[in-house]
């Protein structure tokens, strides 16, 4: 039973008073007895159990208990209410921004490298990892021979190695990771053309990389080490050079 939503008809205006105290005090309301409600609303406890009676609850406890219930759901509500609206925020925050503009010039000089390429090859760990297989599929769905790596250990496919011009596609957040710099230098001295996707163009991996693009939003970090930034940017950054892939 929602008790803001009750037909206050028949009520007195004492009850009408200790209704309107209830609602406005729920904390109140769960945490002191009848008595000191009775106080703090200057009426007496059996004025206070004929308006519960009223609303709907046979105890004073039934009422508490709905209540704590009620409190429960609307914190839940909340917090869910609150983590959606950071995400769309975090997601306009990147959106509001003339986006044609800021990738003007990569966009061109991507689809100059891409025109000549026989594979593309996609590099990343963890999050950036799962990325780079998504950025692999993309490519493949525009006609583009595309392979994945999320092990900077395991060797790359010996048609790769012999293909002549060559695109190592490397995601990271930070763009400090060690294993994929250091994985980015030595395509770049095999050949490789290095584009980096990274949440800012001062990392050692944009610099190291002949394209970069970057999203710059508010980095994440929760338990010290766990990096939550968001990647619906970066998802925006593969579908869109899938796209221009195709051409």
């Amino acid at each position: 039973m929602d008790y803001t939503m009750i037909d206050l008809k028949g009520f007195t205006p004492t009850e009408i008073l200790i209704y309107n105290y209830l609602i406005d005090h729920p904390d109140e309301a769960l945490t002191l007895s009848i008595r000191q409600l009775g106080s703090a609303i200057h009426v007496s406890s059996a004025s206070i159990i004929r308006c519960i009676k009223k609303m709907g609850y046979d105890s004073f406890y039934e009422f508490k208990f709905n209540l704590k219930q009620q409190q429960l759901a609307l914190q839940t509500k909340k917090l869910e209410s609150n983590y959606d609206t950071e995400v769309i925020d975090l997601a306009s925050n990147f959106f509001n921004r003339p986006l044609l503009q800021q990738y003007s010039s990569e966009l061109t000089a991507f689809k100059k490298l891409i025109s000549n390429a026989e594979n593309v090859l996609f590099f990343g760990i963890g999050t950036s990892g799962i990325l780079a297989q998504y950025g692999a599929r993309q490519f493949s769905n525009f006609g583009v021979n595309s392979v994945y790596n999320i092990d900077p250990f395991y060797p790359l496919p010996q048609k790769i190695h012999n293909d002549t011009n060559q695109i190592a596609i490397m995601l990271s957040v930070s763009g400090e990771t060690p294993e994929i710099v250091n994985r980015a230098i030595s395509l770049k001295a095999e050949g490789f053309h290095v584009i980096s996707i990274t949440n800012n163009n001062y990392s050692t991996l944009a610099k190291v990389s002949e394209l970069n693009f970057s999203y710059n939003i508010k980095p994440e970090i929760i338990k010290e080490t766990l990096n939550i930034t968001t990647q619906i940017p970066v998802i925006f950054i593969l579908e869109s050079l899938a796209r221009n892939a195709k051409d």
